[in-house]
């Protein structure tokens, strides 16, 4: 029998591109919404962009495409790099790096080596250095062209504070303003994504001006710390994309009497971490296939009401929140994936909406 070598869409991607065309993401959280950013910030200068990979069009889209395109911005996921060995390109992002995907790999530094593959032998390597595995990663001695960049650390090559970037990597001590952000970076996570954003348009040498509109007008992919409602009493945040309890996590560091909602399939074993957030959570509501087994990591410390789905947990939430005379956080962030119920979390995530405004219309 003829053996027949396959490749995959990565692999046979890179055969056919000019490296220098190629900005590349990955990262545990956040790799969507900075790919997506770039894409509009090289759009923002009128430069033809394929914008896709692990979002939106497939990359092989990009090459049977009648379109030339000057830069690809693709988002890349440790399934794709899997097979990549001596990767190229322009440049290479790592937004950050936590316990994800478990339920595949071996332990989670199987799983952060697979992230980095990323690495650009030739091209500049953009680190986070906010989590211990991507500060490892920034710190080996073999990547040489590499640019750190942290919202927590202020040693960091380029670090963003409030509306603050402090650039100590183009010009020492540089202050740039960022006066009008749009309301869709809800949250200190997103700080991160303007702060990459920023990066990338130093280094391709493009105006500020552009990169100040783009995030004064920026509109979100659906469902990643969507606010979908707020007056005085009450805000919703629709986060159906955390599907990891990190990306739980920086929801919950935002927000404060937090009625937060879980479930799904879990990929996580430590959702025990929550405890240490239980001044800011009032109440836990945990549905579908991993409903009690998040319920018997977290119900000594936390107060947790377990449902069937979502519906039913929805109904309850309204009720719990009636008489409250503090404003009410209710936080959608389920920590696991969707596909005991649905057909992917923007699936859920529209389900949650409709419920939402139906408990809404009730009122």
């Amino acid at each position: 029998m003829k053996k027949i070598k396959i490749k995959r869409d990565l692999n046979l991607y890179l055969s056919y591109l000019n490296k220098e065309k190629i900005i590349a993401i990955t990262g545990t959280n956040g790799k969507s919404t900075t790919t997506k950013l770039i894409g509009d910030i090289l759009k923002t200068n009128n430069i033809k962009t394929f914008v896709g990979g692990n979002i939106g069009d497939p990359l092989c889209n990009s090459l049977i495409s009648k379109k030339k395109f000057d830069y690809h911005v693709i988002e890349l996921s440790s399934f794709q790099l899997e097979t990549i060995r001596n990767f190229d390109t322009k440049i290479s992002i790592i937004t950050n790096l936590s316990s994800d995907h478990l339920d595949r790999y071996k332990n989670i530094n199987d799983y952060i080596n697979q992230k980095k593959n990323i690495i650009s032998k030739k091209g500049i390597n953009l680190i986070s250095i906010d989590d211990k595995y991507s500060r490892k990663i920034f710190l080996q001695k073999k990547i040489k062209n590499k640019i750190s960049f942290s919202i927590f650390d202020k040693s960091a090559n380029v670090y963003m504070g409030d509306n603050l970037i402090l650039d100590n990597y183009f010009k020492k001590n540089k202050k740039f303003y960022l006066k009008n952000i749009s309301k869709n970076f809800e949250g200190k996570a997103n700080n991160q994504n303007i702060l990459i954003a920023y990066i990338c348009n130093k280094l391709l040498k493009l105006p500020e001006k552009n990169f100040t509109k783009v995030v004064k007008n920026f509109k979100n992919l659906p469902y990643r710390a969507s606010v979908i409602f707020e007056n005085k009493k009450l805000k919703i945040i629709n986060n159906s994309k955390s599907t990891n309890i990190n990306s739980t996590i920086n929801s919950i560091n935002d927000y404060n009497n937090i009625y937060l909602i879980l479930g799904g399939i879990s990929k996580e074993i430590h959702f025990e971490i929550l405890s240490d957030y239980k001044e800011k959570i009032n109440c836990v509501y945990v549905f579908g296939k991993s409903a009690l087994f998040i319920e018997k990591k977290i119900s000594k410390s936390l107060n947790v009401k377990r449902f069937k789905n979502l519906k039913l947990l929805i109904k309850q939430v309204f009720e719990d929140i009636k008489n409250d005379n503090f404003k009410s956080n209710i936080l959608f962030a389920p920590a696991c994936t969707s596909y005991d119920q649905y057909k992917n979390f923007e699936d859920r995530g529209n389900d949650f909406n409709k419920l939402v405004h139906l408990s809404l219309s009730n009122l």
